[in-house]
């Protein structure tokens, strides 16, 4: 086996030329198109590459250069899907991370927003050559030049549709990358409020009533609630860690570790990698968290945390300052390879998370820390049986929670556990 494992390749496209090793996730377009919302949005945890099913998406989609991307998709499963293909080149796409949106202060973080939406709109400064009305060329010149004020960058993925459908007779995709990733940021910085107003008017333009726009896809950590920043947005489904589909457009399946590892011949290994990197359970179906099987491979199958340091870490040790006896214990029992029952929230609100200490287990669920392994019904509503996935997260979970709460106060926690 000569391929290499791609080791933070987020690029579809580069992927592909280089002939990087593939784990073929065509089968989401399949899924996907037959039957989805105006605005999808898909949550998991970080380094479970939600940005390579995006940018995948985009070069599947984009109108410009299909018949070339057409041939990035040459032996994958969606050329065998006539549903599927038939969608293949046929939008124009916007495309866009909102991780590189991060600063320490709100001023810094305008900065980096008008310099993002200048690098977006200079991927299409030949709309320039079009015909348009006066205001919104200056609209679109002032955004390229990174020049313009909140209000116009507020709008401008919903011009960018109006523009992209004027120019090709066809409407839009929309497809926005870590969308929870500057607001995040600016909770963690102090600035949530000044932030929350920004972002929410420039979301709800490009979905809310935008005629111009086909479909959205949106990837994050997070769930924001809708009363925050989706707020009368009705045509939005959410893809979670425990519920509504695409249960394995991130992360690895059972079947897809197998084949990797019969292709770089190390099926014995089958068993550590389980023990390790095994046991997130995505509404039902068993996955595998893809970062770190794809460093196991690519350190000589050592079996290690590799999966560190990811997002929602701010927000972790906010709420651990918090953290009550009741919760501590729940923390030792899960170190303990115990399992803890409570009702999730999916959905979060930045300025509650502090008031409600049950939040704790929603974020945990959500940026990986645990998983899910079961619901009932009771008096109380649902609730969730959770414990922590693997070895690797155990030790992660041990590291990064466990030590930053026993070095910040002293709660009964039992550090001796492994």
């Amino acid at each position: 086996m000569n391929k290499v494992l791609p080791i933070g390749t987020e690029y579809f496209a580069k992927l592909r030329m280089n002939g990087y090793y593939f784990v073929d996730k065509t089968t989401f377009l399949s899924e996907f198109f037959r039957g989805h919302a105006d605005v999808t949005l898909i949550t998991r945890p970080r380094r479970f590459g939600k940005s390579l099913l995006l940018s995948m998406t985009q070069q599947f989609l984009e109108i410009e250069g299909a018949d070339e991307h057409r041939k990035l998709f040459e032996g994958l499963k969606v050329m065998d899907d006539p549903v599927a293909m038939a969608e293949q080149g046929t939008r124009p796409v916007i495309f866009l991370t909102m991780k590189n949106m991060e600063w320490d202060t709100w001023e810094g973080m305008q900065k980096k927003v008008a310099m993002e939406l200048s690098r977006l709109y200079g991927r299409f400064k030949y709309l320039l050559d079009d015909q348009m009305n006066p205001g919104d060329r200056t609209a679109f010149e002032g955004i390229y030049a990174g020049k313009s004020e909140l209000e116009t960058m507020s709008d401008a993925f919903r011009l960018l549709c109006r523009l992209l459908e004027m120019h090709y007779g066809k409407k839009a995709v929309l497809l926005i990358d870590e969308y929870d990733a500057p607001l995040q940021c600016a909770w963690a910085h102090g600035y949530y409020p000044e932030a929350i107003g920004f972002y929410r008017s420039l979301y709800s333009s490009a979905l809310k009533s935008n005629e111009a726009l086909d479909f959205a896809i949106l990837t994050g950590v997070l769930r924001i609630a809708k009363e925050s920043i989706f707020s009368g947005l009705n045509n939005l489904k959410v893809s979670s860690v425990i519920s509504g589909g695409f249960a394995d457009a991130c992360g690895y399946t059972r079947e897809e570790v197998a084949k990797l590892a019969r292709d770089f011949g190390q099926e014995d290994k089958l068993g550590e990698i389980a023990s390790w990197y095994d046991g997130y359970n995505f509404h039902g179906m068993d996955i595998y968290n893809p970062w770190s099987v794809n460093n196991y491979f690519s350190e000589g199958c050592k079996a290690r945390k590799y999966w560190v340091r990811t997002s929602g870490n701010s927000i972790l040790k906010a709420m651990l300052l918090q953290l009550d006896q009741r919760r501590a214990r729940h923390l030792e029992k899960l170190m303990e390879g115990k399992t803890i029952r409570t009702r999730i929230e999916e959905s979060f609100i930045y300025p509650d998370i502090e008031k409600h200490r049950a939040n704790l287990y929603d974020v945990l669920l959500a940026t990986g820390y645990l998983k899910c392994v079961g619901a009932i019904d009771d008096e109380d509503g649902e609730k969730y049986d959770l414990s922590i996935p693997n070895m690797e997260i155990r030790r992660v979970f041990r590291d990064e929670i466990l030590k930053f709460r026993l070095n910040h106060k002293t709660c009964g926690i039992n550090n001796s556990a492994t």
